[in-house]
């Protein structure tokens, strides 16, 4: 889970560099340390790298517990040294959809999968938006060179959008001089879409306004499913404030950031506490419910408990018991045993528990950080109301989210990239602003900028791309200062304002690319939006 994930970072931080730096090193590990389209997928290469392999799975190893991305790796090991193993049928074809999405690894075992079989891929480089996870657009761009005897097809026609989209998107596409050379022509006898740029003061202004937008939207539409909506946003306390909204209009709308369903503390360690409820001994949990809510994930305390564990063969958890009952003295490990303690106290609470009592003891209800995971904790527990079917199923439903379809009820909110392969009739995305779309690190070298940049461009390019009657693009000028750094993006100025900090933003710079108006709208002011549209 990412919360376990995150004191494996801990513990490893000072050996490579920081925080960051491991997580993108787990991240190469995943791609079988393939960064580049270029590098064959496999073992490390770099001494350091290979020195963080042997940290990473001693870790894991002690642990008990193994990445979800490991598994293409492990099995592209596996069967790249097992030529012989009756394990694979024989199949006669092979497809991949969205090729573009997948890194050197994943390619390299799908090239065994289909080592007997006809192979057909089918992609678009200006979709491809994992680099975070070392796929790169160039993968479809060379399918042809690394394959002996491909058939290329070319799909120019775009029937998903309207006109007036698919000329906004070429030209947006226009401002990488690698992407795509020929445009898109739109689907014949089509009509144009609307479309609407607003601005707004601040993000309640914009979650009112976007709420407000689609409730008039539906009701002058009746009869369209709810579910023909979508809400994309950047950051979550974009899309997560036009839910709310919706709510109080009496609208049934979920958030879908599965991604951060356990990005806070609390809700992290509402699922830690479920996780130690089913299983005492899950070391990956117990250490994360050690780390949770201190900087340093009581890193130098626990490794400590972790060492003399190894050395008496007992479970870090008895060693903390041993501490807290003076059988044993460890220096520096204070925090360690006032929050094994408090775990105790917790678990013992939660006897007995089950369905949503259990729920509402796992997470407080008044906290806005535990909204998601509560909301698929209490539909899970409907059906699963034993804190061991619970466990193991909300895991499921965040790690492997099944999205209701577009014919439902439900109007989703999710994040940019989630909105992968969806359409809709109305597609809003709150939060264009400067920042957070697109969001470039200082930090990294400029060629590492440049490929985020371009990068993002893409990724905004999908989700214009999702809507095929209405598109509504939204950003804000103010944000709470504290809201802004908690969602990592850079204000352009800081000011007071009614007491309290706040940081000024401009929209985002993708929509100047967009092309000339026409056909692209004017920007104009979320009040005179309302005004003009009468809602």
């Amino acid at each position: 889970m990412s919360y376990e994930i995150g004191q494996l970072a801990n513990d490893l931080k000072k050996q490579f560099g920081g925080k960051k730096k491991v997580y993108r090193l787990v991240d190469a590990y995943e791609a079988a340390w393939a960064r580049l389209q270029h590098e064959e997928a496999g073992a490390p290469r770099d001494p350091r790298d290979l020195q963080f392999e042997a940290a990473l799975l001693d870790w894991l190893r002690y642990h008990r517990a193994m990445l979800i991305g490991e598994l293409v790796p492990i099995a592209l090991r596996y069967l790249r040294a097992n030529p012989h193993a009756a394990l694979l049928p024989a199949y006669q074809a092979v497809l991949v959809d969205e090729f573009q999405d997948l890194n050197k690894a994943d390619q390299a075992l799908v090239d065994v999968l289909a080592t007997n079989a006809n192979l057909t891929v089918v992609g678009d480089d200006n979709q491809s938006i994992y680099r975070f996870r070392y796929a790169n657009p160039e993968g479809i761009r060379v399918f042809p060179a690394r394959h002996a005897g491909t058939i290329s097809y070319t799909i120019e026609e775009c029937w998903r959008c309207a006109p007036n989209i698919v000329a906004m998107s070429n030209d947006l596409l226009a401002h990488d001089p690698i992407a795509r050379h020929a445009p898109l022509t739109p689907q014949p006898g089509r009509g144009a879409a609307s479309m609407y740029i607003v601005q707004h003061l601040t993000l309640g202004n914009e979650a009112d306004a976007l709420a407000a937008y689609v409730d008039h939207y539906l009701n002058r539409r009746n009869g369209l499913p709810p579910g023909q909506v979508l809400v994309l946003s950047p950051r979550r306390i974009f899309g997560n404030g036009v839910r709310d909204a919706l709510i109080r209009r009496h609208r049934n709308a979920m958030s879908y950031f599965w991604e951060d369903a356990l990005a806070e503390d609390a809700a992290a360690e509402g699922f830690c506490l479920l996780t130690l409820l089913v299983r005492r001994d899950d070391r990956a949990a117990y250490r994360a419910w050690l780390g949770l809510g201190d900087a340093d994930g009581n890193r130098a305390g626990y490794a400590r408990v972790r060492a003399y564990a190894e050395e008496h063969g007992l479970e870090p958890f008895d060693v903390s018991e041993q501490l807290s009952a003076g059988q044993i003295d460890l220096p520096h490990t204070k925090k360690v045993v006032q929050r094994h303690n408090e775990l105790k106290a917790r678990l013992a609470a939660l006897a007995g528990l089950e369905g949503l009592p259990l729920v509402a003891a796992l997470w407080d209800a008044t906290d806005p950080d535990t909204l998601t995971v509560r909301l698929a904790a209490g539909a899970v527990a409907a059906n699963s109301p034993q804190p061991q079917n619970l466990q193991p199923r909300l895991a499921e439903v965040i790690t492997q989210p099944e999205l209701p379809d577009s014919a439902g009820d439900v109007i989703r909110i999710m994040s940019l990239h989630k909105a992968k392969g969806l359409t809709a009739e109305l597609v809003v995305i709150a939060g264009c602003v400067s920042g957070a779309l697109p969001t470039v690190d200082a930090k990294l070298p400029p060629a590492e900028q440049d490929l985020d940049l371009k990068e993002q461009r893409r990724l905004f390019y999908v989700a214009i791309t999702r809507a095929k009657d209405t598109l509504v693009l939204s950003s804000v000028t103010h944000l709470p200062l504290r809201e802004a750094l908690k969602a990592n993006i850079p204000p352009s100025g800081i000011f007071w304002d009614r007491g309290e900090l706040s940081a000024r933003v401009a929209a985002s710079p993708f929509i100047d690319e967009l092309g000339p108006m026409p056909p692209r709208p004017r920007t104009i002011r979320g009040s005179d939006w309302r005004a003009a549209l009468n809602f």
